[in-house]
């Protein structure tokens, strides 16, 4: 499952040059959950690669993949692993094997044979992605949200609306998240080093997307007050 014609038509060709049988190869998620149900039980797939390049954090989709592995079909998770949130996000998928499209075909080959015979992998340019995990901050998803909007320049007061939660929640979602970076080495006392740290790690992804001309740490919101 890949949105981009020719890379889904590379990793199908890749797989049938490998001896497998590639019984549907889509472009969307909901393309797949549609074919699934009205195909017959022997044609369904014992492993489904999926890109999971785009909406990664879905909430929906994390609920989907686990429904998938529930019903007996093994993932694979192919992603550009670009940030810590999306590496924790994909580790707590707890799919059999973890891809990056950086990673090299053979690695990739590897991580499917891997599955096929009962086992996981991790491809090692993913693992390098992941490797670190343990000591970074580990953020509830309404502290994940409430960075990932305040670090696109909104108020608390807009944060709070656009989560559904009074202010001076969304003043302790964010007070937890100094907290949390604080102890591990990382203090964010002003605005701006919390948005750093949102885009640097990919959290700022989650929230409504960078603003027009905004697409690093460095032209991140400039407001140095520690809330706004």
């Amino acid at each position: 499952m890949e949105e981009s014609v020719l890379q889904r038509s590379y990793a199908a060709q890749l797989l049938a040059a490998a001896g497998m049988d590639v019984v549907l190869a889509c472009g969307t998620f909901q393309e797949f959950m549609r074919w699934l149900p009205q195909s017959e039980p022997a044609s369904r797939p014992e492993l489904l690669v999926v890109d999971l390049a785009r909406d990664v954090h879905s909430r929906r989709r994390f609920e989907a993949v686990a429904a998938l592995r529930a019903a007996g079909i093994r993932v694979l998770a192919l992603s550009p692993m670009r940030s810590r949130a999306t590496a924790r996000y994909l580790l707590d998928l707890q799919v059999e094997a973890i891809v990056s499209t950086s990673d090299s075909v053979e690695e990739f080959l590897a991580a499917v044979e891997a599955v096929r015979a009962g086992g996981t992998a991790i491809a090692p340019v993913a693992s390098a992605a992941i490797h670190g995990l343990e000591s970074a901050p580990r953020l509830s998803a309404q502290e994940e949200r409430t960075l990932a909007l305040y670090a696109t320049g909104l108020t608390i007061l807009q944060v709070a609306e656009q989560i559904g939660v009074r202010p001076d929640t969304a003043r302790k979602y964010l007070k937890r998240v100094r907290a949390k970076y604080a102890a591990a080495g990382r203090p964010a006392r002003t605005k701006l080093e919390l948005a750093q740290i949102a885009w640097a790690e990919g959290y700022a992804t989650l929230g409504r997307g960078a603003p027009a001309g905004r697409t690093d740490a460095a032209s991140a919101p400039a407001d140095a007050a520690s809330e706004a």
